[in-house]
Parts: structure tokens; sequence; C-alpha cells
């Protein structure tokens, strides 16, 4: 195909973009970076998020899952070039950015997690002045004491949460707040309430209470503290969150013999990071699926663990399979630490004066506003919507920003151009077709060692070689027609579209059956895996030119 150039008016919001819960441009940043400008690529992701060093190491990349390359291959390696950009890029966002005047407005925000960092930070652009209360003797929240060094290098965090200290941001550390009220008695005109969801649940069955029954956040913030940890036998860390499979690698460099992450389902409906289990099982971790524990008894000097195997039965409200005991199948295991990873609430004080949930102990807000109903008073992140990703407290934080600057008499414009402008995008096909990059890590035999990072980075060729491989799908501009009369309800063009292109139709045709149609509101790609999969030629794809 001759070079085709689409200008800025007629571009169109791709699914990675769409699946980013901060929304930030995708195509656009790794455009940059294609062309050597990384300080550009910076700036694009600068523009959505204040943490892009962090996201670049840790993020769980849904707009990889939305990438519209996996129609031809392997998605792109967003997330990498992302942390390419941090590291490869300069301080353009920052000449860019501009502070507006002081508002004479005071905002409190109630734990330094990435929901209230990222509040922060919009705010203070905005002109108010911020002050970050934080429980714990160093900001980060679950950035840092939740998530491993291996992952997350402190250096890293501590540098961007410093960026957000020279905009104006006040952080006070060991600042446990006891309540709202007293907050607005002191002069605060809003407040934020961003203190996440730290405290781990326990198994709820006999002996989840004996010495070497720990829970997993509790774990992980001892790890990350660097607090004294051995662990020279066996570890059965129950539960199939991220919280587990950390715990679980965590255990490995603990000096654990044998690690066993025990699970109630399958491996199909766990809500960890694919890409973090299969790290686990390289480092030594045992899954054990299907097997829920059922007590836990002191044995000499160790413990026993009785479980049960366990099958699948029909959906649960929250539409995974639930798991069934199977009668007669208790079998033991002798351990020597029990890790619980099977969930986690928030943890704040009675006397703060905020309702919460009687189960859940979460905030209810508006999901528009963040509002909780109290005048001035917003809450966002893991406190509202129970453990959930970075990315999506970041967006969660971008909107109580937006919130809190409208309730303080601003327009809640928190975004601003901080790249240049791009005014069209050349499409070239070729290099599309090269294969994913393989992103450099240290061997396999230092994981156990230390804590050290295990991925390297991309060098300044690699991530422009990964960079072309983009096929700029938010100008690429495809129609899929579906001729009704012919289409004989197979299905195939639904099983072979991994964009979501197509939907099953409510009326039948004069055939007597249901045809698919192609929603205009899904972007098509033009990879043709539908037209050729249609055995009665119903489907034809259009380049609209």
């Amino acid at each position: 195909m001759k070079p085709k150039e689409v200008p800025r008016e007629q571009l169109r919001l791709t699914r990675c973009r769409e699946a980013c819960p901060a929304g930030i441009d995708v195509p656009r940043y790794i455009r940059r970076i294609r062309e050597g400008k990384f300080d550009e690529a910076l700036a694009v992701i600068r523009e959505r998020i204040p943490f892009p060093s962090v996201c670049g190491h840790a993020c769980f990349s849904p707009c990889e899952a939305g990438c519209a390359n996996r129609q031809f291959g392997d998605p792109i390696a967003i997330r990498a070039l992302k942390r390419a950009a941090a590291e490869k890029g300069g301080d353009l966002w920052r000449r860019n950015l501009k502070l507006a005047p002081k508002t004479g407005k005071r905002v409190a925000v109630v734990g330094s997690g990435p929901s209230g960092l990222t509040a922060a930070y919009y705010l203070a652009t905005l002109g108010h002045a911020v002050t970050v209360l934080e429980a714990l003797e160093e900001p980060g929240g679950m950035l840092r004491f939740g998530i491993p060094k291996y992952r997350l290098p402190r250096e890293v965090l501590d540098a961007e949460i410093e960026q957000i200290r020279q905009i104006g941001v006040v952080i006070e550390t060991r600042r446990p707040v006891e309540s709202v009220d007293q907050l607005f008695q002191q002069g605060f005109d809003a407040v934020y309430l961003a203190c996440g969801a730290q405290k781990g649940a326990a198994l709820g069955i006999p002996g989840d209470d004996l010495p070497g029954v720990i829970d997993g956040i509790s774990f992980l913030r001892k790890v990350n503290r660097a607090q004294k940890l051995a662990l020279n036998g066996t570890v059965a860390v129950i539960g199939g969150g991220n919280t587990a499979v950390d715990a679980a690698r965590c255990a490995v460099r603990l000096g654990a013999r044998e690690i066993f992450v025990v699970y109630r389902r399958s491996q199909a409906e766990m809500t960890a990071y694919q890409e973090e289990v299969t790290s686990a099982v390289f480092e030594g971790v045992t899954f054990l699926f299907l097997a829920a524990p059922v007590r836990v008894e002191p044995k000499s000097s160790r413990l026993e663990l009785s479980m049960l195997r366990m099958e699948l039965g029909k959906k649960d409200a929250g539409g995974r399979p639930a798991p069934i005991p199977v009668p007669n199948s208790e079998f033991r295991m002798t351990v020597d630490t029990v890790i619980a990873a099977v969930g986690q609430t928030p943890d704040l004080a009675e006397s703060i004066g905020v309702k919460a949930g009687r189960d859940t102990k979460r905030i209810a807000v508006d999901p528009d506003t963040l509002s909780t109903g109290t005048n001035g008073l917003f809450a966002g992140g893991d406190l509202v919507s129970g453990p959930a990703s970075i990315i999506e407290a970041i967006a969660h934080g971008r909107k109580a920003a937006s919130s809190i600057d409208k309730f303080l008499g601003g327009p809640g414009q928190i975004d601003q151009p901080l790249a240049p402008v791009e005014e069209s995008v050349v499409l070239e096909d070729g290099a599309a077709q090269q294969e994913r990059i393989s992103i450099p890590c240290i061997p396999l035999s230092d994981h156990p060692s230390s804590f050290r990072p295990i991925e390297i980075g991309l060098t300044k060729q690699m991530a422009m070689k990964e960079a072309a491989r983009c096929r700029n799908c938010d100008a690429r501009l495809y129609e899929v027609e579906v001729h009704t009369e012919g289409c004989k309800e197979c299905g195939y063009c639904i099983e072979v579209c991994g964009l979501n292109v197509f939907e099953a139709g409510q009326k039948f045709n004069n055939r007597g059956y249901r045809p698919v149609f192609a929603s205009r509101s899904k972007q098509c790609v033009g990879c043709m895996a539908c037209f050729y999969a249609c055995p009665d030629f119903s489907i034809e794809v259009v380049e609209k030119k």
C-alpha cells in the first residue's frame, strides 16, 4: 500500500486507548517512539498520568489486551514502550506544564497511593493548596508496601513522587486521620479519601489464627519494609489474585524450600496477571488448582493444612464458575507457613465519621463525581472499588481532581497539552509483520537470590523497532458490511474477530437465521479474518477513502 496521510480530524478512538482507564493516547506516543522522539512520547503519556515510569514497570496493561495487532500476531509491548519513554524522555512535559494561579482553596488528600497522589498532582496544577496525609512512614501506599521491589524498584517510585512534590504538593507521613470533621475544622475546603484497602482478610476457617498463619497484605508489607523474615520450609499461599502470586514469588526469594499456591478454581479463573503466574512457575512455584482449605492444625512444630477437592459449577454473581466441594475428597499437606491472600478490605477507623458498607467496609459514592454525599467529601480508589489496578486507581484520582475542582468553583478541566499537536498520521505497511520484541531480563538463576528488578528494559533501538510494529489503528478507517440475507448464523466471524466488531442479531432473515451485524461503534482494522472465515460470502470489509 502506498503511504497515505490521514488528517487529525479523521483519527478514531482505538481499542488500546479505550481499554486504558486513564485514556492514554497510545498510538500517538508509540509513533513518537518510532521516530526516536522519546521526549515527546513521555509528554504525551504525562498528559494523562503522573506515573509513567511506575506504570511502565508494574501496570497490568489492559491496553495490550485491546491491541488490534492481536488480529495479526502478538500485541505491541505497550507497557515496555511506556517504560522506555519514561527512561529516555526528558523534561519537555515539565517545561510545557502550566501551573494555575493560587486559588486560596485547601484540599486534604487522605492516603498517598496512586489514586491520592494523582488527585493531589492535578489539583496542585489547578492552583489549589494540597496536603497529602499518610499514616505510614513513607508515601506510596500499595505501590511501596504492596508491590515487591523486583516488579517496581523503589528509586523509580521515589523519583515520580518527588516530581509531584516539586509542583507544590505537601506530603506529611506518619499522619493518621482520626476524623474527617477535624480536617474541615482545620480549614480544608475539600477532602479526598484515598486510603485504599490495606487490611488482609482472614481465611475464615478453624486455625487461621495459629502462629505461622499470616495474611498476604501483612506479609508483603513486612517484606517491603525489609523486616526479617526467614522462610526455610514449605509455604502454602491461599488465593488466586496478584497478592497470592506476589507473596509466593517473595517466598522464593526469602529461602522457602517449597511454595504452593492453593486456589479453589482453575487457572482460567485466576485474577492474577498471567505474566506474573508464568514467572512464578519459572521460579519454581507449584500451583494447586481446584482445592480449598478447610482447617489448619498444629503438627509438632509445623502446620497441617486440610483441603477439599473442588469442581466448578454454574457461574456466580461475578460471572465466574462457582467452586463446589467434591464429597469425601479431603486431603492434607504439612507446611511451615500459611499465607492467606483471599481478599483485602479498607481499614478505616470508625471514628473517621464516614459511613461504609457493613460487609465490604467500602464507601459508597456517586460514580460520576466520587462525592460521598457529604458536602466537600470525596472518596476513590480501592476504598470505593475494592482492590483494583494501579491504572484504575489513577483514573479515580483524575476523576476526583476534576470533581473537587468543580466543587471549589473551577471548571474541572485537568488536562493540558504537553506535547506538540499531531496534525496528521502517515500510514505505511511492512514493519508491522515483525515479531514482538523479547523484553530483556536478568538470568532466571538470579531470581531467587535477591529482589533486584527482573526486567532490564528496552534500548532505544529496541523500543523504536517495537514501536514500528504498531499499525496506527486510529488512522485505519475500515467498515464491515454484512449481507444479512445470506448469513446462516454460523458465528465464525464472531469467533475470529478479537475486536468484538460483530454482534448476534435479534431478528430472523428470510431463510430463518438470525444474522450477525457489524457494530459501527467498534473499530475494524482490516485484518480480513472475518471475510476468510465466512463460508457464505456474506461479509465485505471496505476501506473508507
